[in-house]
């Protein structure tokens, strides 16, 4: 006698949709995981390796946010079944990622000097002729400052960028990932 309460499991189904949903799951997780860098100031491995403070005062209050064009460009390039990638395709992404070296270039220079005229002219003046000593002249003037160094820089000379590490093999994302999949796996047993 057959019992009619067993009920049959479609592995086709599950075979079919899990893998492409895990992906998809995988690839939306890990950059919400890698943009996550930017907001906590460091990449998490096993734990939180914070950044080290930019020496420029252009910067913000936080390193590497900036505009937000490099968080911004945080992408899943491929998401198949057995593999998913996630790149950034700004063309400074990789120095800031590895750290490394970069030559002072004529344009560079060029770009300097432009930023210089922009910062040193928004030194207030007192009624004397001298730059007040404002916090605010202050601040701007080790702009100024900060831009003409660079620019006075000879060309070929090498600035070292320090490691910024915001893309890379993560335990920590890992662990999520493995979390997450037995919650799909979990639904597709339910579905099947």
């Amino acid at each position: 006698m057959a019992n009619n309460n067993i009920k049959a499991i479609n592995f086709d189904y599950i075979k079919d949709n899990l893998l492409r949903d895990t992906a998809r799951m995988a690839a939306a997780e890990s950059v919400k995981f890698f943009k996550e860098s930017f907001v906590n100031g460091g990449f998490t491995d096993g734990s939180l390796q914070k950044w080290p403070d930019g020496k420029s005062p252009l910067g913000g209050k936080r390193t590497m946010y900036g505009t937000g064009t490099l968080m911004q460009s945080i992408r899943a390039t491929e998401i198949a079944a057995k593999r998913v990638t996630v790149a950034s395709d700004t063309a400074y992404s990789e120095i800031h990622n590895e750290g490394g070296t970069v030559t002072v270039t004529a344009r560079m220079k060029k770009f300097w000097w432009a930023q210089y005229m922009k910062w040193a002219g928004k030194v207030g003046i007192t009624k004397t002729g001298r730059a007040s000593g404002s916090q605010a002249n202050r601040k701007t003037s080790a702009k100024a400052e900060f831009c003409r160094r660079m620019a006075l820089m000879k060309v070929g000379s090498k600035i070292k960028i320090p490691r910024r590490q915001f893309l890379g093999e993560s335990r920590t994302l890992m662990n999520r990932l493995d979390g997450e999949l037995q919650v799909k796996i979990a639904e597709y047993w339910g579905k099947a």
